[in-house]
């Protein structure tokens, strides 16, 4: 007890101290700046969102942000306007002019806000406290640092850098980014929109996208409940904040079982195998570990995702995809017939979205494009039931979407090469225990719902056999969360079947199919159980002890995969809470003091493009460090990730050897020619760059240009001519 009250007080004098800092004032302003644009297009997410009770609100700071920031990047891509602050704040009033100019708009808003101000508030407080406990949990280790998050953080200070899209790739010089970017470029949008620095804005980023997953979960299960015959405020909002839990802190049984059941099944003498300590990162590569050789698939999760705050595609995606799956579930909660008056609207909005995600995840295009098919289908069979009219009506959706989202990507895809190879068979399989692991919890909650469902189509049978009066066994929300159940499970099966061939060797041949199939998996499953949970221990078919049993029994499976967050968050953060390990937001602040005042350096001095020179290395490493803090093109950055975006490992692998040449060679004119060619501007000379090339010239590199920054380490900045007219700062 007196641990737990020690704990309990630190943690709020934590909590004290984060409420005067700094990184909370930012937090803030993007928590505004968010509410801001979702008010603009409220009145547009009202439309579309007729199906929800809470009338899409939580939705509607979403659309709002993906839809200004789109059309910022449109402007840049087709040379219209160039993505500047004024810009930014041009579009977003705009729209917010547009929409509140539409007859009735306004007094539709307050009307809104009059019915529904309690829902509304409720829905804040959930997306305001998530988004602040992610923030002041990042301040304990805000480090831009492992894993892919100096790539991640280059693509934004990439984009941050240019006028015109598609940015320059920050380590491939001359050549345009070929990757995936527009999620990084939303990122950006907002340090555009609230001034934030990028190196604290990449923290927010993580905190709004977590609180952005956590909330439209919410709103997407508390719906569904809502339009049950539950009819009960407070069962729709525990399955509500199940699901979001679920979808956010949740993993698979592999901590439970192997975190918590064998250890205290070896302390009771149960157990005679090995148990060691529980590593959080096992819970995404079970398969992978314990499989036949050869064989080292991913099956990652969105809580796994934001515990390591890796700022990628999949994860800059995930409330996108929650918000194609809200426009697919709204359609089907919607009375029957509105739709058809708003299907263009739906379609466009619904088209674009997908076109965002074609440019931020395209793993996830053919996923949610078949999701809102299947939507319209449903909506369809509504309508005209078993005719040919519904299937005619679904193809000519199918259509305007595809249409409309190729359309808003083609500016995209006009600068892209596709780096894949084709769909092939696989080399191995998973076997069941390991799938049993993994999916067990999920598939538990999917056995239930369906015997659920079974024993209403019976009872509703019954009922019209002796009432005569025919009876619906399956809400909308039903047939919603199967359709959940249903993707998720296809997902999990197609990795065991085909893979998707990219450069990576054999026994990795699946990684990275099952790595963004599973994710969505993961994510249908959470949404689908927490309403399984909901639904079935709230159904009036039971009595009291029976809906007592389902609670207690529903708890516990949930509580199996949601042990995650105790292994993963003090292992990847350290002990929490303690007051003196936290740091603040700045992802920047590892950089060794020298490094530091390099990329203060070249932010404070140089606009553009121009080229630098830095020294290249492997992937995961710290090489790359000064072009991925300031968006400036290098020749190369890390190696094996500019293979996979180049499709090819000749561009690279001449670069290194370039690299190479220019740092270490004594031929001048070989070196000249070089520095020509690719437009080199300036030279770094630091710690690694000595560590990297034992022969480095420096005397040489010197005698090229004048020195603009020499630290106190001896690290330095050489700028070629033709030279700036700035004093030289701490030069010889």
């Amino acid at each position: 007890m007196d641990g737990a009250l020690r704990v309990a007080c630190r943690a709020a004098e934590l909590f004290l101290e984060f409420l005067t800092t700094a990184p909370l004032r930012m937090a803030v302003l993007w928590w505004l700046s968010l509410v801001l644009l979702g008010l603009a297009f409220l009145p547009l997410t009202l439309a579309v969102f007729k199906g929800f009770h809470d009338g899409g609100y939580l939705f509607s700071r979403l659309l709002g942000l993906l839809l200004s920031s789109y059309t910022v990047w449109l402007l840049s891509s087709l040379g219209v306007a160039p993505f500047s602050e004024g810009v930014v704040f041009a579009v977003a009033g705009a729209a917010a002019l547009i929409h509140y100019a539409v007859p009735g708009s306004f007094a539709g808003v307050r009307a809104f806000f009059r019915e529904k101000r309690k829902v509304v508030l409720a829905e804040e407080y959930l997306f305001l406290f998530a988004f602040l406990a992610w923030t002041l949990l990042r301040s304990f280790k805000p480090d831009i640092e492992g894993i892919e998050k100096f790539m991640d953080f280059g693509l934004v200070n990439a984009v941050l850098r240019a006028e015109w899209m598609p940015p320059a790739d920050m380590w491939f010089s001359g050549a345009p980014v070929n990757y995936y970017y527009f999620g990084h470029f939303v990122a950006a949008f907002l340090v555009r929109l609230t001034g934030t620095p990028p190196e604290i804005a990449y923290n927010l980023m993580i905190a709004a996208l977590f609180a952005f997953s956590f909330a439209l979960s919410f709103s997407i299960v508390f719906n569904m409940l809502l339009r049950t015959n539950l009819r009960s405020v407070k069962k729709a909002v525990a399955g509500g904040l199940l699901a979001a839990l679920l979808v956010t802190l949740g993993a698979n049984l592999h901590p439970f079982v192997y975190g918590t059941l064998l250890p205290a099944l070896k302390s009771a003498g149960l157990y005679d195998g090995e148990v060691e300590r529980y590593w959080y990162p096992g819970a995404r590569s079970f398969i992978g570990s314990e499989s036949p050789p050869g064989d080292k698939p991913i099956h990652e999760f969105p809580a796994y995702a934001f515990v390591l705050s890796d700022l990628h595609g999949h994860v800059l995606d995930t409330p996108t995809s929650l918000a194609s799956l809200g426009i697919g579930v709204s359609m089907l909660l919607s009375p029957p017939g509105t739709f058809v008056i708003r299907a263009p609207a739906v379609e466009a909005l619904s088209g674009v979205l997908l076109g965002t995600t074609w440019m931020t995840n395209t793993w996830n295009y053919p996923i949610y494009l078949l999701v809102l098919c299947g939507a319209a289908f449903v909506c369809a069979l509504r309508r005209h039931g078993l005719r040919f009219r519904a299937l005619a009506e679904t193809l000519i959706a199918a259509a305007a979407l595809l249409v409309v989202s190729q359309a808003a990507a083609l500016p995209f895809n006009l600068h892209f090469e596709n780096m894949t190879k084709g769909v092939y068979r696989v080399m191995a399989n998973s076997p069941l225990w390991q799938l049993g692991i993994v999916w067990g919890h999920q598939t538990f909650f999917a056995v239930c719902f369906g015997l659920f469902l079974l024993c209403r189509i019976r009872a509703n049978a019954r009922r019209t056999r002796l009432l005569g009066i025919p009876e619906t066994a399956l809400s909308p929300s039903d047939v919603a969360a199967l359709a959940m159940f249903a993707a998720a499970f296809c997902l999990v099966a197609i990795p065991e079947i085909v893979y998707v061939k990219d450069i990576y060797v054999q026994k990795y041949h699946r990684a990275n199919t099952m790595f963004k199939m599973a994710y969505q998996a993961a994510l249908l499953f959470a949404l689908a159980s927490g309403y399984t949970a909901a639904r079935v221990a709230g159904s009036s078919s039971f009595g009291p002890k029976r809906r007592t049993a389902f609670v207690l029994l529903f708890a516990a499976v949930a509580a199996m995969p949601l042990t995650y967050p105790y292994w993963s968050i003090p292992g990847f953060y350290g002990p929490l809470p303690e007051p003196a390990r936290y740091r603040g937001l700045d992802g920047l602040a590892f950089l060794p003091a020298a490094d530091a005042e390099i990329v203060e350096w070249f932010r404070r001095n140089v606009e553009g493009n121009p080229v630098i020179l830095e020294a290249d290395g492997e992937s995961y490493t710290r090489y790359g460090r000064v072009s991925m803090a300031t968006g400036l093109p290098t020749l190369l950055g890390w190696h094996a990730h500019e293979w996979i975006w180049r499709g090819s490992p000749d561009g690279p692998d001449e670069r290194r050897n370039d690299v190479r040449t220019l740092y270490e060679s004594d031929d001048g004119e070989a070196v000249r020619r070089l520095v020509d060619r690719y437009g080199i501007r300036y030279i770094v000379v630091g710690a690694l760059e000595r560590e990297r090339f034992p022969s480095l010239k420096e005397r040489r590199l010197e005698a090229m240009g004048r020195v603009v920054l020499r630290t106190a380490d001896g690290s330095k900045i050489v700028e070629l001519a033709p030279f700036r007219k700035e004093r030289v700062e701490g030069g010889p």
